[in-house]
């Protein structure tokens, strides 16, 4: 499975991979930047390409959060040049690390990553199946595509409203009170490292957790009172990095409008898309066995792409209050890509009066007459 970003986008891919429950690696490329994803039955379990370590992603995320220093990162670099020794294994040995912050860390690089790569819409993608591009992988981690996904759009939302409050990293803050337990141990760890007058980039650079996570931790601690901002430039115009980037599949407006219903309906929307999905990769399992590989490959595609466009109207319903009178509609609302219609094949859809149900079905077996 390969073809470009442009048609086929990343939230699209993780669905279809979650569906089918994949094992193998997916290459994202764009420009001079690679991305890697490693999967296992559907699930994230790595994000370091061990084949192409000139580049380590986790290396530039340790230095970039505080992990490790400057001058550390260039002693590093040269040993695994020289050594072939793997980081993950001398930033535990020498005790940079301890496994368990590894571990956190690989997690927050994972989700960063897919988060930045939500944002390219140019670019190329390859998926490699099968166990053994698995082969030697260590380090692994375990995270579901729906909770990568519902994370994504959380913080494509929320990140230009954090530049409302802290527009940039020349903020200047301080602490006008003790941290409190109701950050979280994470935020209570952020915040304590902050003494005196301090940039808000210059915390970001020695935080040890993600720079949206740092912003996220600064805002809740000004609006409990424990942060106080002594500095704040002029709000910035051009969403930089993290605003830049959002799901594929849903615009800003929609997401936002997702987040603002009332909870129950939120959940009830979020569990129906996970049992949608786990009911569609039991029930399309049998049918590659009892057809021939190809034709099974080309129905599997062709129905997870179904069950996408379904999973997309409800989603709609979630949104509007009702289903949409058309197709068309999900594509208005970037609910669904064009691309993925036409991987669903011809479809005949029916809304009901006042868009209270719908029937979707596959337009050729609708059309075919009776024997």
């Amino acid at each position: 499975m390969q073809g470009s970003l442009s048609e086929f986008r990343l939230a699209e891919i993780l669905q279809l991979v979650a569906v089918q429950q994949k094992t193998g690696l997916l290459r994202l490329s764009q420009s001079t930047k690679t991305v890697t994803l490693y999967f296992e039955r559907g699930g994230l379990i790595a994000t370091r390409d061990r084949r192409h370590m000139a580049y380590d992603p986790l290396l530039d995320y340790l230095l970039r959060v505080g992990w490790i220093h400057p001058e550390t990162g260039g002693f590093l670099r040269t040993r695994i040049e020289e050594s072939r020794e793997d980081l993950a294994d001398i930033i535990v040995a020498d005790r940079y690390m301890t496994e368990e912050d590894l571990h956190a860390a690989l997690e927050d690089l994972a989700q960063e990553l897919v988060h930045t790569t939500f944002g390219w819409r140019e670019g190329t993608y390859q998926f490699v199946s099968g166990e053994e591009a698995l082969a030697g992988l260590r380090n692994r981690i375990q995270l579901k595509i729906d909770s990568i996904l519902m994370e994504g759009a959380r913080r494509a939302d929320e990140w230009p409203r954090l530049l409302e409050k802290l527009p940039g990293p020349d903020v200047v803050l301080d602490l006008s009170g003790a941290p409190t337990s109701i950050l979280g141990p994470r935020g209570h760890g952020v915040l304590n490292l902050v003494q005196g007058a301090m940039r808000l980039g210059d915390l970001v650079r020695v935080a040890k957790v993600p720079e949206y996570e740092t912003y996220e931790i600064v805002a809740q601690g000004a609006d409990a009172g424990v942060v106080r901002i002594l500095e704040r430039p002029e709000p910035l115009r051009a969403v930089a990095d993290f605003g830049t980037v959002r799901p594929a599949f849903v615009r800003r407006s929609s997401i936002r409008d997702l987040w603002s219903l009332p909870r129950p309906v939120s959940w009830m929307v979020t569990v129906a898309v996970c049992v949608g999905s786990l009911l569609a990769a039991l029930w399309l399992g049998p049918a590659v066995t009892s057809a021939s590989a190809g034709r099974a490959a080309v129905e599997l595609e062709m129905e997870s792409a179904r069950e996408a466009v379904r999973q997309s109207i409800e989603v709609y319903r979630a949104l509007h209050g009702r289903y949409p009178a058309t197709l068309t509609a999900l594509a208005q609302d970037d609910l669904a890509s064009p691309e993925l219609l036409r991987r669903a094949g011809p479809l005949r859809y029916v809304a009901q009066g006042g868009g209270t149900g719908f029937e979707l079905s596959n337009a050729v077996s609708v059309a075919r007459p009776a024997h």
